[in-house]
């Protein structure tokens, strides 16, 4: 039996809307997407020097998801990427994010 690639890898095919807030965080951020279709994403926080601090693989459900990004509260102050990428590794979203 073949298969084509797209059976043994499925491409991530929904329409996604991403937004993160707050700008500044202290002890919480969340990730907002609203998809059309159930999806998988990864979420990555890094310092400015590219060093991932947290990831996370999370199930999106069609509709609206808000995404808790946890133990952000013992993280150093400074400047941090937030990213969203789908199973593919492709760039979904990023917001650069201010830890008091």
């Amino acid at each position: 039996m073949y298969y084509l690639e797209e059976d043994i890898n499925p491409k991530s095919v929904s329409s996604m809307e991403i937004s993160s807030h707050p700008d500044k965080f202290s002890d919480d951020i969340t990730v907002e997407i609203s998809a059309d279709a159930e999806d998988h994403c990864i979420i990555v926080l890094a310092n400015q020097s590219g060093r991932i601090r947290r990831m996370m693989g999370v199930n999106i459900n069609q509709g609206k998801n808000n995404i808790h990004v946890e133990n952000v509260d013992t993280l150093e102050s400074g400047l941090y990427q937030l990213s969203v990428k789908n199973t593919d590794s492709t760039l979904l979203y990023t917001s650069i994010l201010t830890k008091s």
